[in-house]
């Protein structure tokens, strides 16, 4: 099993025991490690449970965006491009992002 499926069974464990804090740093850390892995898996469960735990959390954008660390081939900045262009559905952004990676 990879991280990115490690981290979003912990973090469902954390949510459903009333721990939203914890369950949100998890599902950060499964959606960055996703891209960080190379899996071929969209997270796109991953993304709805951020934003619902965001909102539940009462977080604005730029605090949810200072939360996310990579600890990856990725840098902190791309995961939260990710995210955010993630959130808002900007597809390109993401490929830009990804297709860098590839190339550089």
């Amino acid at each position: 099993m990879a991280n990115a499926a490690r981290y979003f069974e912990l973090a469902h464990t954390e949510e459903t025991s009333g721990n939203e804090s914890a369950a949100l740093l998890l599902y950060l850390s499964s959606f960055c490690d996703s891209f960080n892995s190379a899996s071929e898996d969209y997270p796109c469960g991953t993304v709805a449970k951020i934003r619902s735990l965001q909102n539940r959390l009462s977080l604005s954008d730029l605090q949810l965006l200072s939360l996310v660390h990579s600890y990856g081939p990725l840098s902190d900045a791309e995961c939260q491009k990710l995210l955010s262009y993630s959130i808002y559905g900007c597809v390109t952004g993401i490929k830009t992002i990804l297709s860098a990676r590839i190339c550089g």
